[in-house]
């Protein structure tokens, strides 16, 4: 008999829990870092600007083309064969210290000039310096801006995020890059 008794007691605690407890949909969020190169924001202060050879750069502002959105972007261009650039930050990942492997892609919008020119996006491991991710381009010849975007599973909370351009070929014309609206975003 106290078996019994336990039973629907046990029975009845399990179904007022179930009515009473609050349940919500799954653990679910997005996480969001964006950049457009805005003058008011002062991009030079978080970007920085690494050179391997004749660059020039980082131009913020609308010296060689209109801005994509805003009144804020970025250039910078690389002269002979061999010759790079590149503009780098560290990110910190938020979510991914408390949601390790969270999966999260970047973007930017580029427009590449130079017949020789390729464009990297990469998101690099900041203690070893190795890819995490790489996206690489060349001059397609179309002129304007192009969404580029690179995904990984994130499992350290910290990044670098760098654009480079390489000059492939030597060439009279320099491999130029334009970038801006800059998004990193997470799922988790």
């Amino acid at each position: 008999m106290h078996s019994a008794f336990r039973r629907a007691f046990m029975a009845a605690v399990i179904a007022a829990a179930a009515i009473l407890v609050p349940t919500g949909p799954a653990s679910a969020g997005i996480w969001q870092l964006t950049d457009g190169f805005e003058p008011s924001t002062n991009p030079a202060s978080r970007w920085t600007f690494t050179a391997n050879g004749g660059c020039s750069g980082p131009v913020f502002g609308s010296a060689s083309n209109t801005p994509r959105t805003g009144s804020g972007m970025a250039a910078m261009s690389a002269f002979t064969k061999g010759d790079w650039c590149a503009l780098g930050r560290t990110i910190n990942l938020t979510p991914v210290s408390l949601h390790p492997g969270a999966r999260c892609t970047a973007g930017v919008y580029t427009d590449l000039w130079g017949e020789w020119a390729q464009f990297n996006l990469e998101v690099i491991d900041p203690d070893t310096w190795r890819y995490i991710a790489l996206k690489s381009i060349t001059q397609d010849w179309v002129h304007g801006w192009e969404l580029q975007t690179v995904s990984w599973t994130a499992q350290r909370s910290d990044v670098v995020l760098r654009f480079a351009v390489v000059q492939r070929e030597p060439y009279w014309h320099a491999a130029e890059i334009d970038l801006d609206d800059v998004v990193v975003q997470c799922a988790y």
